[in-house]
């Protein structure tokens, strides 16, 4: 059988220098080469090459009549060259360039003259050449230095992986200045749960409104909504016992429910309404209504279940994504449905007798504020 795609991490590190964000980008990958999972991990720290940097004194450039900048420009006219005139041979135009020795050493470089105000110097005397490390590409994030570290998430768990990429993002002591930030599949992620719970809240905000309008009632639309959550039960034991993840695919599985498990529940009150209105007590209706509706519910949520079940137990190729979201809906609905033939008719019964009663005590038992009549005098 085939493993699940490879899934990309992007951590980028940046910071005001070079060498503190290549201390905290080699920390971060040796913690993140660390977790099951990962593959193929690359940094461009990793990937520094030995480079010559000319540190500019200025309290010694300065009396000279020298600036960092000019001293770069006059290494940059030694080192790649700078163009002196043109020449003309056999009508094609060629540029001459007149440049130092482009491979010259360390030491080379300390004994190279300077002209300042004064009169030439040599490098020495303003600035030290130091060999070191440096990135093979230069890259920058909102005008800062920055290094990145990319890798393959091979789990099944992309979710689980994130938290322990932001656990050890986490545990680092970072510099002043410095920031972590993960984007790729983790970004990816973050968007689409956001997209889902955006979806859902809009989602039970017009199912509400839609059995408002159909039950001409806000309190029995409610009582539906309130009983939603049962569906979570079935969920969660369904993923346990399947071993898979709360990803987006299991979050599209949930919001599909959202329509499922209403459409049960509109069965059952919408028959003890109509009992209700028959003469027969809240009671009497729930009892009736859970034993004629019992027959239904229960075709809809096996017919159902039975239908999904080929998507829950594929396991080959790109099912992945087909079976967390048909697993969610499976163990959902059997929750939901078992849940609501008990559930259901208590918090009707709560929210059409329970309450009112309470609220008809209440009112019985407050005294009453109007004086009583004043005694007759002769």
């Amino acid at each position: 059988s085939a493993g699940p795609p490879a899934a990309g991490i992007e951590i980028a590190v940046t910071g005001p220098d070079y060498d503190t964000i290549a201390a905290v980008t080699g920390q971060l990958a040796s913690s993140v080469a660390g977790i099951d999972g990962v593959v193929n991990m690359e940094s461009r720290v990793a990937q520094a090459r030995p480079e010559v940097a000319i540190e500019v004194d200025p309290e010694k450039a300065g009396p000279l009549g020298l600036t960092t900048q000019q001293v770069g420009r006059q290494l940059s006219q030694y080192l790649i060259g700078q163009q002196v005139t043109t020449l003309n041979v056999d009508g094609e135009s060629l540029d001459v360039v007149l440049s130092g020795n482009p491979t010259a050493g360390v030491e080379q470089l300390r004994s190279l003259l300077i002209f300042g105000a004064t009169g030439p110097v040599r490098l020495s005397a303003v600035a030290e050449p130091v060999l070191r490390q440096g990135p093979v590409t230069i890259s920058r994030t909102d005008g800062q230095r920055s290094a990145s570290i990319t890798a393959d998430i091979v789990s099944d768990d992309a979710q689980a992986v994130g938290v322990q990429v932001d656990e050890a993002i986490a545990a680092l002591d970072l510099p002043p200045g410095v920031t972590v930030t993960s984007g790729g599949v983790f970004a990816d992620i973050a968007e689409g749960f956001q997209a889902i719970f955006i979806s859902m809240a809009v989602g039970l905000v017009l199912v509400y409104l839609v059995m408002v309008a159909g039950l001409g009632s806000l309190r029995n639309p409610f009582v539906i909504i309130l009983t939603l959550p049962l569906a979570v039960v079935g969920v969660m034991v369904a993923l346990a016992i399947t071993d898979r993840a709360l990803g987006l695919a299991a979050m599209m599985g949930l919001l599909l429910l959202i329509g499922i498990v209403v459409t049960n529940s509109i069965v059952l009150i919408t028959f003890v309404e109509q009992q209700r209105e028959r003469g027969l007590g809240v009671y009497e209706a729930l009892i009736s209504g859970a034993r004629v509706r019992l027959r239904p519910i229960l075709m809809t949520a096996i017919t159902t279940s039975f239908a999904l079940l080929p998507l829950a137990v594929q396991t080959e190729g790109g099912g992945l994504i087909s079976a967390e979201l048909a697993t969610v809906v499976i163990g959902g609905l059997t929750s939901s449905t078992a849940l609501t033939l008990l559930v259901l008719p208590i918090v009707y019964l709560i929210f059409n007798e329970s309450i009112p009663n309470l609220f008809g005590r209440i009112v019985r038992r407050t005294p009453s504020t109007e004086p009583a009549d004043a005694p007759l005098q002769d």
